[in-house]
């Protein structure tokens, strides 16, 4: 019985055999087949492997080519724009050289401070006539500096010579001041030859295009002539019946030049240099010594010790493994050195350029009525409106005329107190028309007794050349604080049609009008279209306004685009070829401000994105642009601040500035790469998935070159570097990735 169960698992075990695992007896032949699946399996698995590594291998080729061949292409054209600029300012320079007019180089110290100390000696030609001539040259001087502030590079501009530039610029518009103050002194003087043959007051004006002075002089001191109209310059007063029977006189300067803002510390976006602590290291337990002590304990410790050490070598070598992982996988980097002790000439300067580039000085305003410049821009020039006193007249006695010997120094006279203000609350403007509240006007009778004096109406109009986008506010300058302030205004009305607008006030100094700078952001669309090679347009839809920019070779122009009313405001600067830098600084002059800079977006709503991202896009879109059109996305906010969305599409053929964009590419591009969407504009979903049959890139550039015919790319060939930094510069200025 028990040799047959014996035979029988002999029998058995030549047809099944014992394993583990899920199956309990698995049959020979099948076993074999399994085994013959498998190592096909690892065999196509590993040819896969290897095909993907080498496509991946192709592709990472590919991708180093690409950003090779563009950072080549991009590096050919600034050297050959950086060229250009050299050869520009030295040919600039020999012409200044070379120039025979008489007028000094600002940037000569000899030569600019000779000019300005002769001028401020020359008590010769002090009338009004001979200051207005001279300040001709005066201000094309300062023109001069600021334009090398501007546009001289950084390397070749140290701190001792900016520092000395801007010096010079502040001494030329004190005596420039200085000598309007002491023509005007001249005119007070002899006030009784220029009076008006019907009121028997002083009655001057006399200006240029940059400078016209207005002045006024109480002579009869008649209660009923207490205001006066310069109706050429649209300027009139109202004075109080003290003032009227007072001898005083009224002077206003208005220029077409702001010759105070840039003297506020909120004018320019100031950085500070930032140094952090040194960070603190993980104390180290060095290995227990071998003698000494150290033996006494080894018996008792020592294995202890000695597996604390292996776990502590352990641990470090861990983290030097992934050290290296961490550094293979990153972006090269300077090895970095210990840090030594901190000395002015030992600082790391790579690490404090990096953060004085990052860092930003905080500053707060002093309160409410302080004028932040970040946020806001000074419009139409600035008025000074001066209180004057009357000198002593000559006197005619028969034959004899006498004059009292009296200082050539200019006398304003205090009003009121500035130490009282007239608050911030009666600062806002209202329609013509309206007239304060019962409530408002006792406020106003209560703030005038407190102030000791009543306060001045004053009506100007404002210039023609300048686009008011809002109700205009009134600021003065207040000289101790360096600063523009909105208090000291009430009962402003503003008469949009004549563009007139009145107020009341006891300040006298420069007045100005602001706007707030960022009124036109964020932009709604844009559109970047070529018109043929080195031509395209460029149309902005802003907040209010639609502009376009035509840019052609290393010129643009701005025009009035849409379907909707023409501001005559802008007739003076439309249709006008520039260079981009000049354009920008022409179209904010006039209240067209699409520029943000740099701390915008402290005060508007943007779509946050990578900066650099952003800015390689520019790069490529404007090597592009002679023949492929680029246009805003609505899914650009939908997407990472790392990702950057737009419509793009080959356009060789100018087509009309509606378009549906039906047939337009939405593109995405990172730092990583750049791909073509599968998706619509008009979709209702985002989603990434990349077109079929499409391939990715390593940048735009490439991706717009994929996607080009022959006739696209003869034209990117025929492309000049001045229209690439034309585009470039307009793109950059203006944001449009981020502020749309």
């Amino acid at each position: 019985m028990h040799s047959d169960h014996t035979e029988n698992q002999r029998a058995e075990g030549s047809f099944l055999i014992r394993t583990t695992g899920i199956d309990a007896f698995i049959p020979e032949e099948e076993r074999a087949r399994k085994e013959q699946e498998d190592n096909e399996r690892l065999e196509r698995e590993r040819l896969e492997r290897e095909e993907r590594e080498k496509i991946l291998a192709q592709e990472h080729q590919r991708h180093a080519a690409e950003l090779a061949q563009l950072a080549s292409i991009l590096e050919g054209n600034y050297t050959a724009l950086h060229h250009v600029r050299e050869a520009r300012r030295a040919q600039a320079k020999w012409d200044r050289y070379m120039l025979c007019d008489g007028s000094p180089d600002p940037t000569i110290p000899a030569e600019i401070n000779t000019y300005i100390n002769l001028w401020k000696d020359d008590t010769k030609r002090n009338e009004i006539h001979s200051v207005l001539k001279e300040s001709h040259l005066t201000l094309k001087l300062i023109c001069e500096l600021e334009f090398l502030l501007e546009d001289t590079p950084e390397e070749q501009l140290d701190e001792n010579t900016e520092r000395r530039y801007e010096e010079t610029i502040i001494e030329l518009q004190n005596i420039l001041l200085n000598k309007l103050d002491e023509a005007t002194v001249s005119l007070l003087k002899d006030a009784s030859n220029h009076a008006d043959s019907e009121t028997g007051n002083l009655q001057f004006t006399k200006g240029n295009k940059d400078i016209v002075l207005m002045l006024w002089g109480n002579l009869v001191k008649n209660p009923r002539l207490k205001s006066y109209s310069f109706e050429e310059q649209d300027f009139s007063f109202d004075l109080p019946k003290q003032l009227a029977l007072s001898d005083i006189a009224i002077r206003v300067i208005h220029t077409a030049h702001d010759h105070f803002s840039h003297r506020c510390r909120t004018f320019k976006l100031k950085r500070v240099r930032y140094y952090p602590p040194p960070e603190e290291e993980e104390p180290f337990e060095e290995p227990p010594p071998v003698e000494g002590d150290g033996e006494k304990d080894e018996g008792e410790d020592g294995e202890g010790k000695e597996e604390d050490g292996e776990a502590t070598e352990s641990v470090v070598g861990g983290e030097e493994e992934k050290k290296e992982e961490a550094q293979e996988a990153a972006p090269p980097t300077p090895a970095k050195e210990p840090e030594p002790a901190k000395t002015p000439a030992g600082e790391d300067e790579g690490l404090e350029e990096e953060e004085y580039e990052e860092e930003e000085e905080d500053y707060e305003l002093e309160d409410e009525d302080t004028v932040d410049l970040r946020a806001y821009q000074v419009l139409g020039g600035v008025i000074h409106f001066d209180l004057l006193t009357m000198p002593p007249q000559p006197k005619h006695i028969k034959n004899w005329i006498m004059t009292q010997d009296t200082s050539n120094e200019l006398k304003r006279m205090p009003y009121g107190s500035d130490s009282i203000k007239l608050g911030a609350s009666l600062a806002g403007t209202m329609a013509m028309g309206l007239t304060l509240d019962p409530k408002a006007a006792a406020a106003n009778a209560a703030a005038t007794e407190a102030l000791g004096a009543p306060p001045l109406g004053v009506t100007v109009k404002l210039p023609d050349n300048v686009l008011l986008c809002e109700e205009p506010q009134m600021v003065y300058w207040w000289e101790e604080g360096k600063q523009w302030r909105l208090d000291g205004f009430h009962d402003v009305k503003f008469e949009q049609e004549e563009r007139l607008l009145s107020f009341k006030t006891i300040k006298f100094g420069p007045l100005a009008c602001i706007q707030d700078k960022h009124i036109n952001m964020p932009f709604q669309s844009w559109e970047l279209f070529p018109l043929g090679t080195n031509h395209a347009r460029f149309t902005i839809i802003a907040a209010i306004l639609e502009v376009e920019f035509e840019i052609k070779d290393h010129l643009c122009c701005f025009r009035q685009a849409g379907d909707g009313e023409r501001k005559p405001e802008l007739e003076s600067i439309s249709n006008k070829w520039m260079e981009p830098p000049q354009l920008i600084e022409t179209m904010k002059k006039a209240g067209v401000n699409v520029f943000p800079e740099e701390d915008s977006k402290k005060y508007v709503s943007v779509c946050d994105k990578d900066e650099q991202t952003e800015g390689a896009a520019y790069d490529q879109m404007a090597l592009t642009a002679s023949h492929f059109a680029y246009s805003w996305s609505k899914w650009n906010a939908e997407t990472s601040p790392d990702k950057i969305i737009l419509l793009g599409c080959e356009k060789l053929v100018p087509e009309p500035v509606k378009d549906s964009k039906e047939d337009w590419q939405v593109l995405l591009t990172s730092k990583k790469q750049t791909s073509k969407l599968k998706m619509g504009e008009y979709d209702e979903e985002f989603s990434e998935a990349f077109a079929e049959g499409s391939q990715f890139h390593a940048d735009l550039y490439h991706m717009v070159n994929d996607l080009c015919s022959e006739g696209g790319h003869e034209r990117m060939k025929n492309t000049e570097f001045g229209y690439i930094n034309a585009v470039h510069k307009m793109l950059e200025a203006t944001r449009v990735i981020a502020f749309s």
